[in-house]
């Protein structure tokens, strides 16, 4: 016959037991659980209702950083993404202009959505690309290490007219909770399933502008087919 423990083992081993259930019972939870909670959506931005018809292809700007202060490769690399982006949204053809063609045509590789442009600037990059439309993208603020922060402009600007046509100002702070939970709510629905991608989201630059761009590009007018018949 096994003696009975002692009373103050007895509660020494309850205690243990208890605590080694309630860790193994946090592990075990969910650690996003707080993605349930408010999502940060952007809403800043204006333009028509719908996508302008005559609008079929549109000139891409290079990235323009307005603060001065970020590196040029880490400038660079937000023009694919952006890029990429702007193709999935399939509202026009959308085509890139490097650097080297700009500072060719101009002696400048980049131009802000709310700086002067030279005075035949946009009627050339519709000669030379048959576009419509160029689309400038001011990178105000970009950070490189967690917590990830995306501060840009967008600015669609018809090439004859130099009419703005379609805008959008945000900010990405992966340090508020709404804008982490949407930047891996994001990456859950588009992750490729190798890795921890809903967590590598808030501390990858590259996978953060991929959300915040999507988020912005999902405010633009949307296409309407004129020959679809309303009910």
């Amino acid at each position: 016959m096994i003696a009975p423990l002692p009373r103050l083992l007895h509660l020494r081993f309850a205690c243990l037991l208890g605590i080694t259930l309630f860790s193994g019972g946090c592990a075990s939870l969910d650690p996003h659980l707080d993605d349930l909670g408010p999502v940060y959506k952007p809403v800043n931005a204006r333009g028509p209702a719908a996508w302008p018809t005559a609008i079929r292809r549109v000139a891409i700007l290079p990235a323009h950083d307005t603060s001065g202060r970020l590196p040029a490769s880490f400038v660079t690399s937000y023009d694919t993404i952006w890029r990429r982006t702007l193709d999935r949204s399939q509202r026009a053809e959308f085509l890139g202009l490097n650097r080297p063609q700009l500072r060719a045509w101009t002696a400048k590789e980049t131009f802000s959505a709310s700086g002067l442009l030279p005075p035949d600037l946009l009627l050339r990059i519709g000669r030379e690309t048959d576009a419509q439309a160029v689309l400038f993208l001011d990178l105000n603020n970009a950070t490189a290490y967690p917590p990830l922060s995306l501060s840009f402009r967008a600015r669609l600007v018809d090439v004859t007219t130099g009419e703005t046509l379609w805008m959008a100002d945000e900010l990405f702070d992966s340090g508020r909770d709404s804008t982490a939970r949407a930047a891996r709510r994001y990456a859950k629905a588009n992750g490729s399933g190798k890795g921890d991608t809903t967590s590598s989201i808030v501390q990858s630059p590259t996978r953060f502008a991929e959300y915040a761009f999507q988020a912005v590009c999902e405010l633009l007018p949307p296409r309407i087919d004129p020959n679809a018949k309303s009910n």
